[in-house]
């Protein structure tokens, strides 16, 4: 009897300590499932905390960029514009610029335009501000030595660069062409080879408008009652010479330079013009702009 009995409550006994052992694993199996749970969630939030941070950034970042490019593209059209010119046709309504304006003078008495540039946006905290300088590509007017003349140095003078690095790119507003037949009207002219004009291909050119002529390795030759305004540039990148020929009733008002000896037959009339070549240095045609270095930044 005692051994069944002993038997029985053991075998009682085992199974509630597997019972009890179950619950445990159970237990613990609740806590691991809680944990993991908790951790999901809090990942979960940290994961969309994350991409609503970055959302912003991002956002932000956009915002930047598009007031950098604004402010160059406002001083891109400064080149040529006016100021009220160019706030009047500023599309981006999100944007609050303005434009502070300061005429100068350089040391050859070139005309410089100061400009200072901010922009801001409307609904982020951003601002930024720019410096900028108008100035003219042709720097300096030709001298009296120089006009009419040649001068080897003539476009480092002139433009601040030697022959071989000058080149129609450098006129953002120049027409380029290979001879002068049916020319649209224009401030500059950059021409390869032989140049013939015509009183109908320069009825654009007066006074108020002169014009800026580049010959590359050719002749000039002004026709019967054509009239010229402006400055004539001869260009020789070979070893040959170039001649340029004006006939009796054919005027040149300004000057015509070289940067090497040339042939003159002048027939005509040669009337040289400070004056009018600083109207042309002066043209927004010519103008040119760049940022000054070290005055981009922020505005807190």
């Amino acid at each position: 009897m005692t051994v069944r009995k002993g038997t029985g409550f053991l075998a009682v006994s085992s199974s509630c300590t597997r019972l009890q052992q179950g619950m445990a694993v159970l237990t613990i199996v609740a806590i691991l499932l809680s944990a993991i749970t908790f951790a999901t969630l809090s990942t979960s939030q940290k994961v969309q905390q994350y991409y609503a941070i970055e959302k912003v950034r991002q956002h932000t970042e956009n915002s930047q960029v598009m007031l950098k490019q604004h402010i160059r593209g406002i001083a891109s059209a400064l080149r040529t514009q006016s100021v009220s010119s160019v706030l009047n046709t500023i599309n981006n309504t999100n944007f609050l610029t303005t434009i502070q304006v300061n005429e100068l003078e350089g040391a050859q008495h070139q005309p410089l335009i100061h400009y200072e540039i901010s922009v801001s946006h409307d609904t982020e905290n951003i601002k930024y501000k720019a410096k900028f300088l108008r100035y003219p590509a042709l720097l300096r007017i030709p001298t009296p030595a120089q006009q009419f003349s040649w001068d080897s140095e003539l476009t480092q003078w002139l433009f601040n660069r030697d022959v071989t690095a000058l080149s129609a790119d450098f006129f953002p507003s120049s027409i380029t062409a290979t001879q002068c037949h049916n020319i649209v009207p224009a401030s500059i002219y950059w021409i390869d080879g032989n140049c013939v004009l015509d009183s109908s291909a320069l009825s654009h050119s007066s006074n108020s408008q002169p014009t800026l002529l580049f010959v590359v390795n050719g002749d000039v030759s002004l026709s019967a009652n054509t009239h010229f305004y402006g400055l004539i540039v001869m260009l020789s990148t070979t070893s040959s010479s170039y001649t340029l020929n004006v006939s009796a009733s054919a005027t040149v008002t300004g000057a015509y330079v070289s940067n090497a000896p040339i042939y003159s037959n002048i027939n005509g009339i040669i009337a040289p013009s400070p004056a009018l070549l600083k109207t042309l240095q002066a043209h927004t045609a010519l103008a040119k702009i760049i940022p000054i270095p070290g005055t981009w930044y922020d505005i807190d």
